[in-house]
């Protein structure tokens, strides 16, 4: 048990040409980051863009939200956050966050994001 956490990107595809197991495909998921027991990052996204509720809920990240997210990073401006079996951040994490982060932000500005596909990022934790 611990607060895992993920960040996924979604392409919504418009052309509805691929098929899987003879269904058609409108969705694809993508695993674009994964931490486990980061208490201060889950607890500013939570605080900054759920309003505070935490009920493990899908929280949407546009293009803006990342680039909040990307600075208050770069800035140690992560709020400490503790729950249940949440475990601790320890400050080692802002390497590894800033490369998930701006890969995410780049995936979802990427070339292909253009005519029949539409891109979305979100987050989303468990424990």
């Amino acid at each position: 048990m611990g607060l895992d956490m993920y960040l996924n990107g979604r392409k919504n595809l418009w052309d509805r040409k691929r098929v899987e197991d003879g269904f058609t495909v409108n969705s694809v998921e993508i695993e674009l980051g994964y931490w486990r027991k980061h208490p201060n990052l889950h607890g500013f996204i939570v605080k900054t863009f759920a309003n505070g509720k935490d009920e493990c809920q899908v929280i949407e990240l546009d293009e803006d939200k990342l680039k909040q997210l990307i600075t208050a990073v770069e800035q140690d401006r992560l709020i400490p956050t503790t729950g249940f079996f949440f475990g601790a951040s320890d400050g080692s994490e802002k390497e590894g966050d800033l490369k998930i982060l701006n890969a995410a932000l780049t995936w979802l500005n990427g070339v292909e994001n253009k005519g029949d596909e539409y891109r979305t990022v979100y987050y989303q934790a468990s424990w």
